[in-house]
């Protein structure tokens, strides 16, 4: 997992255990990038990559004002 300490100030990448994705089951590891915030494997992520950029860059930036 991807979190951040302080705004403008630390990215830590944490690893995670391999759970069983929210998707399609496959046991993997996972982020928070479902369009609900389900933990998702990467490629049910790439079947929606505007979604998983968008997850991304909330847990990055915080969430958007949209």
């Amino acid at each position: 997992m991807v979190r951040k300490i302080a705004p403008d100030l630390v990215i830590i990448g944490e690893p995670q255990e391999d759970k069983p994705c929210a998707f399609c089951g496959k046991v993997d590891e996972l982020r928070p990038y479902g369009p609900n915030d389900e933990w998702i494997c990467f490629d049910c992520a790439m079947k929606d990559e505007a979604t998983a950029a968008k997850k991304f860059r909330a847990i990055i930036e915080g969430p958007s004002e949209n």
